[in-house]
């Protein structure tokens, strides 16, 4: 009686099957990865807008003086200044508060006290402000917003446009909201 070998491995049906199984999940797991990483990309930044927002209006009330949160075109200067495109605020931004009593919303070094700086956003992050918000976000030392009671926004969209847009909301009494999806506009 002769005692035949079982053979190992896979045959090349086998393989292709597989090979044909995979490439299908692949193709409907991969533009799912890439929806969560954007939708990351832009949470994150909202959140980080509003944690600032938040500590901008704290302190506000906590010095008894302005605080100011301006864009700035080098907020990781040594001695970083307000100022960039009218609008756009992906360079970044500082937050201080202006202890010199200047009202004029320019940090100076000498006599206002910085108190964060906000990052560049990541790439692809388009982060817009209406007229309200445009240069800066003042806060008066009872929390409220110095910005002639209008509601100062800011939106965060990347290449998908609104429909997958994030916004910032901050009324007359300071209080930031925020909203998801289907806003109205990248460009308040």
């Amino acid at each position: 009686m002769k005692l035949y070998k079982k053979s190992r491995g896979f045959t090349l049906p086998e393989i292709m099957i597989t090979m044909g199984v995979i490439a299908i999940v692949l193709s409907t797991a991969v533009p799912s990865v890439n929806s969560v990483i954007k939708n990351n990309r832009l949470a994150t930044q909202l959140n980080s807008v509003v944690t600032h927002i938040h500590m901008a209006r704290a302190e506000a009330v906590k010095r008894n003086v302005r605080v100011i949160l301006c864009r700035s075109a080098s907020p990781n200067a040594t001695s970083p200044t307000c100022g960039g495109d009218t609008k756009i605020w992906e360079s970044g931004y500082i937050v201080f508060a202006d202890d010199g009593n200047n009202s004029n919303n320019v940090y100076n070094a000498a006599t206002d006290t910085l108190l964060a700086r906000g990052q560049p956003a990541v790439p692809g992050v388009k982060m817009r402000t209406n007229s309200t918000w445009n240069n800066n976000l003042e806060f008066k030392p009872d929390g409220s917003t110095n910005e002639g009671g209008g509601i100062a926004l800011m939106s965060f969209c990347d290449d998908r446009g609104n429909t997958h847009g994030r916004q910032i909301r901050v009324a007359a009494n300071g209080v930031p909201r925020m909203y998801a999806e289907n806003i109205n506009s990248c460009y308040p």
